[in-house]
């Protein structure tokens, strides 16, 4: 029985079934070496393209005109130039938002920057400020750069840095992480920020730490934003690409994706089977270069409510190939979706809709589409309607890092609104170890909670743990090693249905 299910699911992702004839690829517009796609959260009517040269520029009903002007400090060519953007999750009240580029001087260092928007003009970027908060050293080698910045579900900035360059990683970068316990790299030891997943909090003004390593060049990663899940695709060396999969961040941190000892799910330079990796979490996808792959191209988990074809399905493609590919993570096989090839594909983007675009470093950006209609998914921060109010609600949250949910039976948070809100949070239990690699978490969830609250009025929500629920986790706490916490989402919208979402943990403890 479960085979005839796997099996229809997958009749429902074929070429031949009726999802090809009706996903198709819609370009809208061409521009000028474009690597990544991305839009504000909560804003449906623009579109920001990053441009390998050093520009942004911003689509809006059709009009391309440029946000941001970075050529004066960008070094581009080959695989190095401005390479990613992210917005902060509160960027429509604090105009925030992030790069990462190689740098002319010192010649090729990683830099990730704080940029804002202009005040005086909010189709435009300011400017005159910038703030690095993070520089790593790259000018023996021009390729292996990484470039992705994603803010994750925990509302941390990530970044995906490549091992340095040349063949093989001959300076051990991947593997290599520092001194410190936890792995927090300082000024001197640059080399341990190679070949890594690093994790930054903007607000807190500190240097990046190391969530994940063993990494070759992981040019795009993502966050599935309905499960929090995380995606890596790895660039491989000479014989196999890799797409490494954590079911939820928390759970992949300290992960080790295998490079240099491993090559896909490979020994590395052997090339024998890595059997159980020893220790190292070995991809859930992987294509061999004997098969034409070259470069692979990472993407996203589709959510886009107007695509229930492809709901669920991580779609990824390679540069050299251009064929689109979707598959069920983790663990599913892979297919062609049927949809037309695309020329040199050097990035996937998400808009705030859901919608997800490809984009060819030869000029077009696609969108993958059947109506073209933006509905955004369940949780995400709705449009404002028309009329004067496009603010959404700001939201005051007390929310204890450590809770004695075991014994109250709930998680509390305290949440305030400066204007009339509607406010719902909802819990997921993730049980693991302390350090683990990958490990899936129980399916358990509190039961969520909901409240009215009027202006400035403070409001205490409590996520309970049924008794079920709350066994189940004594349980596992009783394994040496394991810790349970809970990723808690509050939403609050106001009238104008204009929304903010939150994330926090919440540590549960016995005592």
């Amino acid at each position: 029985m479960r085979r005839l299910v796997l099996l229809t699911c997958l009749l429902a992702l074929a070429p031949a079934t009726a999802h090809a004839a009706t996903v198709t690829l819609a370009q809208i517009g061409a521009f000028t070496a474009p690597v990544y796609v991305t839009a504000p959260p909560g804003d449906v009517d623009r579109l920001f393209v990053v441009q390998q040269g050093g520009t942004i520029v911003v689509v809006n009903n059709g009009l391309a005109t440029t946000f941001a002007d970075l050529t004066d400090r960008v070094l581009s060519g080959g695989e190095r130039g401005l390479l990613s953007m992210a917005f902060a999750p509160d960027y429509a009240t604090s105009g925030l938002f992030y790069v990462y580029y190689t740098a002319k001087s010192p010649t090729g260092q990683i830099t990730i920057e704080e940029h804002r928007v202009d005040p005086a003009s909010p189709g435009r970027a300011d400017p005159s400020y910038a703030r690095v908060l993070a520089t790593i050293p790259h000018d023996q080698q021009g390729n292996h750069n990484g470039g992705q910045l994603q803010f994750g579900p925990d509302g941390l900035l990530y970044a995906g840095t490549g091992d340095g360059g040349s063949g093989g990683d001959p300076a051990g970068n991947g593997q290599n992480l520092g001194s410190s316990d936890p792995p927090v790299v300082n000024a001197v030891n640059h080399n341990a920020l190679l070949g890594k997943l690093l994790r930054l909090d903007p607000r807190a003004g500190t240097g990046p730490s190391i969530f994940a390593y063993g990494l070759r060049n992981p040019w795009r990663f993502s966050f599935d934003r309905l499960t929090g899940d995380l995606v890596v695709a790895d660039v491989g060396q000479s014989a196999y690409e890799e797409v490494d999969f954590a079911p939820a961040p928390g759970l992949g941190a300290g992960a080790n994706y295998g490079w240099n000892r491993f090559e896909g799910a490979h020994t590395y330079p052997g090339g024998a089977p890595a059997g159980d990796g020893a220790g190292t979490v070995l991809p859930v996808v992987e294509h061999s270069h004997a098969d034409g792959w070259c470069s692979i191209t990472g993407g996203y988990v589709v959510r886009d409510a107007a695509l229930p074809e492809l709901a669920g399905t991580y779609v990824y493609s390679d540069y050299c190939k251009g064929r689109i590919y979707g598959a069920r993570l983790p663990g599913g096989p892979d297919l062609d979706l049927g949809l037309p090839a695309v020329s040199h594909p050097s990035s996937f983007g998400e808009d705030a809709c859901g919608r997800v675009y490809v984009a060819s470093i030869d000029g077009p950006v696609y969108r993958l589409t059947t109506t073209g209609e933006c509905v955004l998914p369940a949780g995400s921060p709705l449009p404002a309607t028309t009329g004067a109010d496009q603010r959404a609600p700001a939201v005051t949250l007390r929310v204890a890092a450590r809770q004695r949910a075991l014994r109250t039976g709930f998680v509390a948070v305290r949440v305030a609104c400066d204007e009339p809100c509607a406010v719902r949070a909802s819990g997921r239990v993730l049980v693991a170890r302390a350090r683990a690699a990958a490990t899936r978490p129980p399916a358990l969830r509190t039961r969520p909670a909901k409240a009215s609250l009027a202006p400035g009025a403070t409001r205490t929500l409590r996520l309970r743990l049924s008794r079920a629920t709350r066994a189940q986790i004594v349980r596992a706490l009783r394994r040496p090693g394991r810790r349970a916490t809970v990723r808690v989402t509050i939403t609050a919208t106001d009238a104008a249905r204009n929304a903010r979402t939150d994330v926090r943990r919440v540590r549960i403890v016995r005592r």
